[in-house]
C-alpha cells in the first residue's frame, strides 16, 4: 500500500487551475519508474486505456525505456502530453476517482513497479513532431534563470545552422515548471532507429555550429545526465 500511495501521489502532483482557465500548452509530464516486470506494466496500461475511463483520459501517453541512463535508478518513464492545464486537471480527477484508474495503480504496484521521480514543464523549442520518432538522446541540464534566454537562443541558432548540413528529425528544449529538484531543462534529439540517432549525434558533435554554441554558452549550463530513450508503446488521446 505504501507503493500504491506513492504512485497515487505522483499522478496527483498537478498544479491546480480554475476550470475556466485557458492556457497555451502543451505540457509534458514525466513519471519515471523502476519496473522489475515491464511486460506487466504494458499489460496494465493496455487494460486501462481500453477501459471507459482510459478512453476519456485527456492526454497522449507513451511508455519509454531508458536504455542507458547512468546511475538513475529508473528503468522506464511514462510521458503524458497535456494540451492545456484543464486537461491535466481532468486527468488528475480521473486517476483520483475512476475505479479503472485505481485498479491500474494497484496493478502497477503489484507488479513491483516503484516511482522514482516526476516533473512537468513546457517546451519553448519543439521542432519537427517528436511523435514521429521512436528513439531519442535526452540531456538533463541545469541552466540558471539569468542565462536561460541566452542559452535558448544559442541552442536554436546552432540547430538551425546544423540542419543545413544534417538531416535532423525532432529536437527541442524543455523547461521544467514543477519537480525541478535535479535539473531545470531537458534537451532532446530524435530519430527512427538507434543507428540513425547515433549518426545524427556524431554529426552534431563535430559540426562547426556546435563548437560555436559551446564557446558561447557551454559554461552557462551543467549537464546532469544523458540518456538514450526508446519508446515502447504509445496511447493516443481518444
Amino acid at each position: 500500500m505504501k507503493v500504491l500511495a506513492l504512485l497515487v501521489s505522483i499522478v496527483f502532483s498537478s498544479f491546480a487551475w480554475a476550470e475556466d482557465y485557458q492556457d497555451s500548452g502543451p505540457y509534458y509530464a514525466f513519471y519515471h519508474i523502476q519496473a522489475s516486470n515491464p511486460a506487466a506494466v504494458v499489460t496494465a496500461m493496455d487494460k486501462f486505456w481500453a477501459s471507459d475511463c482510459g478512453k476519456q483520459y485527456p492526454a497522449d501517453v507513451a511508455l519509454s525505456q531508458e536504455m542507458f541512463n547512468g546511475s538513475y535508478p529508473s528503468t522506464h518513464f511514462i510521458i503524458n502530453t497535456f494540451q492545456n492545464s484543464n486537461d491535466q486537471s481532468k486527468a488528475a480527477e480521473i486517476m483520483r476517482s475512476c475505479p479503472d484508474a485505481i485498479t491500474f495503480l494497484q496493478e502497477l504496484a503489484a507488479s513491483g513497479t516503484t516511482p522514482v521521480m516526476q516533473y512537468m514543464g513546457a517546451a519553448p523549442i519543439d521542432e519537427n513532431d517528436w511523435t514521429q520518432d521512436t528513439v531519442f538522446s535526452k540531456f538533463d541540464i541545469i541552466v540558471e534563470p539569468q542565462d536561460q534566454a541566452a542559452y535558448a537562443g544559442a541552442y536554436m541558432k546552432m540547430m538551425k545552422a546544423a540542419s543545413k548540413d544534417i538531416d535532423l528529425r525532432s529536437y527541442g528544449l524543455g523547461a521544467i515548471y514543477f519537480g525541478r529538484d535535479k535539473f531545470s531543462h531537458w534537451v532532446w534529439t530524435g530519430a527512427r532507429s538507434i543507428p540513425e540517432l547515433s549518426s545524427i549525434s556524431e554529426q552534431l558533435l563535430t559540426h562547426p555550429a556546435f563548437a560555436r554554441f559551446n564557446a558561447a554558452v557551454g559554461s552557462k549550463r551543467t549537464i546532469v545526465n544523458t540518456t538514450q530513450v526508446q519508446i515502447l508503446k504509445g496511447y493516443e488521446r481518444q
